[in-house]
């Protein structure tokens, strides 16, 4: 195929992404709110559902990257930049793609600054326990390699 007969499918591929960008900026909203409001059985929904819309968006970015591999050029955004520069005019498909680029931006953001929360969570709950159970908070319950350390405390947690 050239070109010309790829805009309608690249086109396609674009809006496809922009779709899932915005179901997946929700999507992560959503989780911020849930992970403030301790909110466990909302967050494993939204776990499913972020997956979910991963996977769609994933598809979308397959499919782009075909297109461009079909017509020789470099996968990501430089290929996508010259490809949109060349076949189309700014009227057509500007726009979008800056929406798509700003929207990436954002999303890419959002998850982040979740992931700092869900970090944050973690360390707090972590120095509860070790509250709770005595347990020295620099020896965590795992080592750095994932293996299970056999340290218990030595106190109990309440005696009769």
């Amino acid at each position: 195929m050239d070109a010309d007969q790829l805009k309608t499918p690249f086109r396609a591929t674009l809006e496809a992404s922009l779709s899932d960008l915005r179901r997946l900026r929700q999507i992560l909203q959503d989780e911020h709110q849930a992970m403030l409001g301790a909110q466990p059985e909302a967050l494993e929904q939204i776990v499913r559902l972020k997956s979910e819309a991963l996977e769609q968006l994933e598809h979308s970015v397959e499919a782009r990257e075909q297109i461009l591999s079909e017509l020789g050029l470099p996968g990501g955004l430089i290929g996508t930049e010259q490809f949109v520069q060349s076949h189309f005019s700014p009227a057509e498909l500007l726009e979008d793609w800056k929406t798509l680029l700003s929207l990436s931006r954002e999303v890419g953001e959002l998850n982040r600054r979740n992931g700092q929360l869900a970090l944050a969570s973690e360390r707090t709950a972590r120095e509860a326990l070790g509250i709770l159970t005595r347990r020295d908070p620099g020896n965590p319950t795992y080592s750095r390699s994932g293996a299970q350390r056999s340290s218990l405390p030595s106190g109990s947690l309440g005696k009769c």
